[in-house]
């Protein structure tokens, strides 16, 4: 889900982004308040449909990490949110192919970090997650990218309930 979305929507779906979009703009102003860095990402390639955005500012919005923000560190109204898929999709396991590991140049692709992007919903049940085109990320290199995982079968709106 982006904020920059041109596609019309009702009052319901703006008022999940403006509570997400709250939610982002105060995880990072209590980080910045902390002193802590937050963690940039640099994309090996731009995602689909974001031309020349590779790097983004990893925020993580809840305790434990379940759902972050991912913003765009070159345009800060891009942002996307991203959950980590085992507590949703607990059989979750994509197979990362030899180009892309080879891309991040990771030296163990078990350490992987995979994040799926959300699309909100009117109210959590119906948000979704793209398991089409997970993200991963080498938590060593901060290197990562979207994975288009074709002939998979897997959807792009998997319901998150």
């Amino acid at each position: 889900m982006s904020t920059k979305t041109k596609s019309a929507k009702s009052s319901s779906d703006m008022a999940t982004d403006m509570s997400l979009e709250a939610s982002a703009q105060s995880a990072e102003a209590a980080a910045a308040a902390a002193g802590e860095q937050l963690p940039t990402i640099e994309f090996v390639s731009p995602m689909p449909g974001f031309p020349g955005r590779t790097s983004f500012v990893l925020v993580r919005l809840d305790e434990v990490g379940l759902l972050n923000s991912l913003r765009s560190v070159d345009d800060p109204e891009l942002r996307l949110i991203t959950i980590a898929p085992h507590q949703f999709f607990p059989e979750y396991a994509p197979e990362i192919d030899d180009e892309t590991i080879a891309a991040l140049g990771t030296k163990d692709p078990s350490q992987l970090l995979v994040l799926l992007i959300v699309t909100a919903g009117d109210t959590p049940r119906d948000s979704t997650a793209n398991l089409m085109a997970p993200i991963v990320v080498d938590p060593m290199t901060m290197r990562a990218a979207q994975c288009v995982l074709t002939g998979s079968n897997l959807p792009v709106r998997a319901p998150l309930a």
